[in-house]
């Protein structure tokens, strides 16, 4: 679970299924280190998984693919009392472990393409709507709508996501739990096929590409270096990534494996509590930040603050391991809002940021205290303090 570095909150939310065919889903002594002081008076205790996950809108893409017809059989299964209409489709021949994409312009093209790929939506088992009386799911049932879909979803999906990745789901991480089942237009076509599965998809509902099993990925909150996230105007929350010229709420400036401080995943090493990741990351993050922005001096320059993400118990558990640093400026309960890359020219909420003064160097020579009239200056007194005692 990727926390905002000492938060606590909420998890994110799955959103409700859609209908197919409609919708997707520093302190003064230090600058780098935790947000201490600051974080307590501007508490923006938000999870990243939450605030960068959101509501889960995507439940239904089956219906944006159109003219299913899967001769009414799942792996040989009846579904319901559908009778066969037409040729099978690769949703509906999809299995367990199989990958589904479909071109962001037309998802009426999807098709299926191994995991290694970019994909949309992995498989992880179809619901036996045998359980189900026929009425609801024969031949001539009206089709269930939103709210029916919603609930076979919470009902029967977790079973079958958990068991397909063997109890190994971050709750909270990059990827969440959702249905894919028939628009109406299919439905009366006969369609009655549904698919528990994986994606990934951000607050504004618009999935993200996944490539490989998510079994074998890390399912912690990440983004490559230097990816922007974008910011809602009214919350001031984080939103998905944008380009950096585009209003933001932080830069990611790192990406830490916390599994090499602390054992990778499968290993049994026990979690880390957030203390421990803290004292880590702190020692981690601002060398890493001072390689992206180009120098020791470039932070304080920009006025903003370095801050981290951690990992609860549970997402540890699962084997999420990913720890992310960024650069942004809490502000009125939420960020402030960024425009530009912070290596280059950047706005604050639209005002460019002024840096702080230059600190003194290390060593001060005051300036020397007026002598007495008459009284000349030995060459070999360092001269008094300002304010002490004359010559």
């Amino acid at each position: 679970m990727a926390e905002m570095e000492k938060g606590d909150g909420p998890p994110a939310e799955q959103g409700d299924s859609a209908p197919a065919g409609q919708r997707d889903n520093s302190s003064a002594e230090s600058r780098r280190g935790r947000l201490g002081q600051l974080m307590h008076e501007h508490p923006v205790r938000v999870l990243l998984a939450a605030i960068l996950v959101g509501a889960v809108v995507c439940a239904g893409v089956v219906g944006l693919f159109g003219g299913f017809d899967d001769a009414g059989k799942v792996q040989g299964d009846e579904i319901g009392d559908a009778k066969p209409t037409a040729e099978a489709t690769p949703f509906s021949k999809s299995q367990a472990g199989d990958c589904l994409t479909w071109p962001p312009e037309d998802p009426t093209r999807q098709s299926l393409v191994d995991c290694n790929a970019e994909h949309m939506f992995e498989v992880a088992g179809a619901v036996d709507t045998s359980v189900y009386p026929g009425v609801q799911f024969g031949e001539d049932a009206p089709w269930p709508g939103d709210d029916q879909f919603a609930t076979i979803r919470d009902e029967y999906c977790p079973t079958v996501v958990n068991t397909y990745l063997g109890g190994m789901l971050d709750p909270v991480g990059r990827f969440t739990i959702n249905l894919m089942f028939p628009a109406q237009e299919q439905w009366i076509d006969g369609e009655r096929s549904l698919r528990c599965g994986l994606q990934q998809s951000g607050t504004t509902g618009t999935l993200q590409p996944i490539t490989g099993f998510v079994r074998d990925l890390d399912q912690a909150q990440q983004w490559p270096v230097g990816t922007c996230i974008g910011i809602d105007a009214a919350t001031r929350k984080p939103t998905d990534p944008v380009d950096c010229s585009e209003p933001h709420a932080f830069q990611v400036t790192g990406v830490i494996d916390l599994g090499v401080k602390f054992g990778a995943a499968g290993s049994g090493q026990p979690w880390p509590n957030v203390d421990a990741q803290n004292e880590y990351l702190e020692t981690t993050c601002p060398g890493v930040t001072d390689q992206f922005l180009g120098g020791t001096d470039k932070l304080a320059q920009s006025t903003l603050n370095l801050q981290w993400s951690t990992l609860a118990e549970t997402s540890w558990m699962a084997g999420s391991r990913t720890s992310v640093c960024y650069i942004g400026l809490p502000d009125a309960d939420g960020f402030a809002t960024l425009v530009g890359d912070a290596k280059g020219s950047l706005l604050i909420n639209g005002q460019v940021p002024v840096p702080p003064p230059a600190e003194p160097p290390g060593r001060i020579i005051p300036t020397p205290v007026p002598l007495p009239p008459g009284v000349e200056p030995n060459p070999l007194e360092t001269p008094a303090p300002a304010g002490g005692g004359g010559g």
